[in-house]
Parts: C-alpha cells; structure tokens; sequence
C-alpha cells in the first residue's frame, strides 16, 4: 500500500474522501471535518433531523470536535434530499447556528457543501457563480477517490448484514434457545462467579475468532436472549473489567480508554456468524449488539439500521429503543472523540 500523503486539489477530492473514512455514503447526515492548517483533522457524522434547537445542537457539535486541541478550521457538509425552496437552503439554522460556534471555538468554517443523490453545491455562497450544481460524477472520478481505491480502500466496505436463515427447522431451534433460557436459575447481575454468568462469558472469549458450530451457535445466541448475560458480554466486547460500576458506563459508551479494535472486530464478525443459524424472530439481541458495536465504532447510520432492524424483529427491545435514541440524537461513544482511543479503518 502506497503510504505517502494524499493530497487534496479540490472540494470534489474531500467529498470522495468522507465515504472512504466512514466506510459508507452518509445519507440525511451532518458532517464536520476539522483542519490543522491545510491538514484534515477528526470526521464527525451526525444524523440530520429539522427538530431540536439549532443553538443546543451547535454546542454539543462544539463538544465533540473541542476534543481535536490541535484544531484551527474545519469543513461543513450536509447530506440531504430536501428540497432547497426560494434559494433558503435546507437545515439552514442548524448550519448558521454551527458557523457562528465554530467561529467562537477558533474552527472557522473554511468551506462547506450540499451533497444530494443527484449533486452537489457549496452550502455557504453568497453569489450565483459558486451555487452551481456539480455531478456526483465529479467525486467518483476525483483523482483522490482513484489513489483510496488504488491504494485498496473501498468506500461502501461496511454494510448492514442480514443472511437467510440457515440452521434447520427455525422452531426447533427457537425452542432450543427458549429452553436454555429457561433452565438458567434466575441470574445476579453483578455476581461475575455464577457459572451461568462465567460460562458463558467464557464461551464467548473462546468462540471469538473462530467459526462456531451449529451447536455453539445456539449456546451463543441464548446468552444474548438473557439480558444479564447478554449486558455482560456486551461489556467485555470493550472493556472486560468485573467493576460492576465500569460495566454501566461501558454499555452508555462512557468507556475511557482505548478498546482493543481487533477483538472488537472478532466479536463484530462472531455475531455475523451467528445470523445464518439464528430465525428472524430471534435476531433482536444480535442487531442490537451489531448495533451498540457500530455505534462504538462511531458508524452511526450502519448502527441505526441494525438497531431499526431489531426493534422490527422485538417491537418490545428496551436496548435496542435506547441505543436508537443515541443514534439518532448524535450522542456518540466517549472513545470516538479522540484520535487516539477512535477506531480506525
């Protein structure tokens, strides 16, 4: 892999550049990038939504991108197919309300854009000639979108995963999962030392970076469908420490730290192995950990559809109805605010 700088000659370049750092097309989506000079910084993606006030919005934007000390700029760009109607470009309080806090916290806006499915236009412009709608053509044969796929990066690499049930007769092993369920003895939380809890935190570690078998698999996916347990492995996905307070904040994403991403990634890759023996009905734990996983990863549209996916298979999932609300308000996990702790592709 060529390891040498990428340079950036045109707004064309920058907007090829966001899908290949987030590993997917953002869509309905703020995106802030900050500079160091003539260097990009930190990419912050945040669902767009015309509710909320523009002010509060703005100052939880400021929040995040003030963990970049180093920052003295930054690039605004909005993902939408609303309409632009009588030249007022859409989200165009939420937009003023973040240029007026960036130029407070030292990260003027430098430049800015409006991408749509059809094209792309600068966002702030105050003359017809820099309105002009531009292709998309234009980003897809940039010459930096050329050098990332070159150079072996793949803009659409992450997607949501959902493969046809696989694993014999679905109500069999619906009930094979009900009846391992069952049989557990009613579960202390914060008792690390309960065999139900330590065996299968245990199964977990050991299954994770390997392929499970159908029988595994439906020991696995049990687990997940006791919430105790199910909290429990969650948690040791980015912190395994038996603190039960640290545990808490895990789960929010209130872990301060490092996650080790290649076990990350082995979890992420175990619950997909899991889908083909799992029936639909008893998918919700694994969207939902999917779900938590990406949003810790700081994906969020790939975390809103696993967790949208999950409510539709258990209307009733708690978690996943909490997790879709950071999703969809723009919290994001403590560790994705630090290029030193963040996860990278």
């Amino acid at each position: 892999m060529n390891n040498s700088p990428i340079a950036v000659t045109s707004p064309a370049d920058i907007l090829a550049y966001v899908p290949h750092t987030l590993g997917f097309a953002p869509r309905e989506s703020f995106v802030l990038m900050t500079m160091h000079g003539k260097r990009l910084g930190v990419t912050l993606r945040i669902d767009a939504h015309q509710e909320g006030n523009p002010e509060a919005f703005a100052a939880s934007v400021i929040g995040y991108l003030a963990n970049d000390q180093d920052a003295d700029g930054s690039l605004f760009i909005l993902y939408t197919n609303q309409p632009t109607s009588d030249g007022v470009k859409p989200f165009t309080a939420h937009a003023e309300a973040l240029d007026t806090a960036l130029h407070a916290a030292g990260m003027n806006i430098r430049d800015s854009w409006l991408v749509t499915d059809e094209h792309w236009i600068t966002y702030f412009c105050d003359d017809e000639d820099c309105c002009t709608e531009h292709p998309l053509t234009e980003i897809a044969d940039s010459a930096l979108n050329a050098r990332m796929i070159f150079d072996g990066s793949n803009a659409q690499r992450d997607s949501v995963t959902d493969p046809v049930f696989t694993g014999g007769h679905a109500e069999t092993v619906l009930n094979r999962i009900a009846e391992t369920v069952t049989g557990w003895a009613e579960i202390d939380p914060t008792d690390w030392a309960t065999p139900v809890m330590s065996e299968n935190r245990a199964l977990w570690q050991d299954t994770t970076g390997t392929t499970p078998t159908e029988e595994t698999a439906v020991q696995l996916v049990a687990a997940l469908h006791a919430p105790n347990v199910r909290d429990r492995i969650m948690a040791d996905t980015i912190n395994p420490s038996n603190d039960t307070h640290e545990t808490t904040l895990t789960l929010i994403g209130l872990f301060v730290g490092r996650p080790d991403w290649s076990r990350v990634d082995a979890v992420q890759q175990l619950v997909t192995d899991l889908l083909p023996f799992t029936p639909n009905e008893a998918r919700a734990p694994l969207f939902t950990l999917l779900g938590w996983i990406n949003w810790y990863k700081g994906k969020g549209s790939i975390a809103h559809l696993y967790l949208t996916k999950a409510q539709e298979a258990d209307p009733g999932s708690r978690l996943a109805a909490l997790l879709l609300k950071f999703t969809g308000t723009g919290v994001i996990a403590e560790c994705t605010k630090s290029q030193k702790t963040a996860y990278q592709h």
